[in-house]
């Protein structure tokens, strides 16, 4: 199964992808499944600092069960490596990591990030439209074949483009152009002008992920009066900002929006959660108790875009992949009741006229409702 995480730059693709890289590694009553990770990159090296600082902060990833051992890592700067490793350099790696009888084998596979291999100067025309979504069906076909021949997930992380509006077009034959569906499957709306952007690498890439998950920085800030909900970017910043800032400025925490575009296993969903030194925490909904540890998708926080109020001091409950699909098989399992309008209900028993009719017989046309 293949995964797609994708945002604007600073929405949090990278943290998903490292803090998944460690809890992979935890064992199945903690929520991991006992594996290591092998993380590509293409552009930029492992953040191995990042990694050493969610080891140590978050309570969660025991030194015992978690290290940076067994994050594998690899640069792909082109499309042709990429090809390369994955056909030939990554299976013979599992197969080795599977036959180690006290090792952790590979569980997850993480591209960071796709789209990069394709950024190019030169002019963009058919023919290099063409090739690239040969490169695309390619890796595609690669991704697919671990993920099958192997079981071990795959997560991709791309990047986004803006949409724009170009205007109502006259359509002769009535068909859907693409424009007017894309819009089901390749950005979501839970947020003003998220639809603005969409994910990179067009239709063909579409097709071959098996769920899309979008992250937004939502602009809006909130008060948390525990210092560990700051990240460690947010504190780099505030050391660089000028000493006239106050101290209540200081503690508001940028939250961030994940999105649920479509996936063969959940239904579309959104959640807000932050980015601290312990990994991704999402933030309570609300009526759950503060602290639980599992990622709830069945209901969506109430949120006003328009003011950032204070929120009491809460601990974010941790976003690990056992949560996550615990949840998920829940909702499929236990759907959430249908709610009908009472007014009907209400009408009908309190209507005189409809007191002494017996329904039954109604349905069967042996009597009739009274004038």
């Amino acid at each position: 199964m293949i995964w797609e995480v994708f945002g604007e730059s600073a929405a949090g693709k990278t943290q998903f992808a490292l803090q998944l890289s460690l809890f992979i590694q935890n064992p199945p009553e903690l929520g991991g499944l006992s594996g290591s990770a092998c993380y590509l990159t293409t552009s930029s090296k492992l953040p191995t600092g990042r990694l050493l600082e969610m080891l140590q902060s978050n309570e969660l990833l025991s030194p015992s069960n978690c290290s940076l051992e067994h994050v594998h890592t690899i640069s792909t700067p082109t499309s042709h490596m990429l090809q390369h490793v994955l056909s030939d350099v990554l299976p013979s790696f599992v197969e080795q990591r599977a036959s180690i009888p006290s090792g952790k084998p590979v569980k997850l596979l993480v591209i960071d990030a796709l789209a990069e291999l394709f950024h190019s100067k030169d002019k963009t025309t058919t023919s290099t439209l063409v090739e690239r979504a040969k490169h695309i069906a390619e890796i595609s076909t690669l991704l697919h074949s671990l993920a099958n021949v192997y079981r071990i997930a795959v997560l991709v992380l791309n990047e986004v483009v803006d949409v724009f509006d170009r205007g109502q077009s006259p359509n002769q034959t009535n068909d859907l152009i693409y424009s007017q569906q894309s819009r089901w499957f390749n950005t979501c709306d839970s947020l003003p002008g998220e639809n603005k952007k969409e994910a990179s690498l067009g239709l063909v890439w579409a097709n071959q992920v098996n769920a899309r998950i979008m992250l937004s920085r939502t602009g809006r800030r909130r008060y948390f009066d525990d210092d560990e909900i700051q990240s460690k970017r947010q504190k780099i910043e505030e050391q660089s900002t000028a000493t006239s800032v106050v101290q209540s400025d200081s503690q508001l925490t940028l939250i961030r929006r994940l999105s649920i575009i479509f996936s063969s296993v959940s239904v579309p969903r959104s959640l807000d959660y932050v980015v601290t030194k312990k990994g991704i925490s999402v933030l309570p909904v609300e009526g759950e108790l503060p602290g639980n540890s599992v990622l709830v998708f069945t209901q969506e926080p109430t949120i006003d875009h328009k003011t950032s109020g204070v929120i009491p001091h809460s601990t974010p409950a941790a976003l690990t992949e056992s949560s996550m699909q615990d949840e998920v098989n829940n909702v499929i399992e236990n759907p959430p009741p249908f709610q009908q309008d009472d007014d009907w209900d209400k009408f009908w028993d309190e209507d005189e006229t409809f007191q002494n009719v017996d329904w039954d017989e109604l349905e069967r046309g042996l009597t009739q409702i009274p004038q």
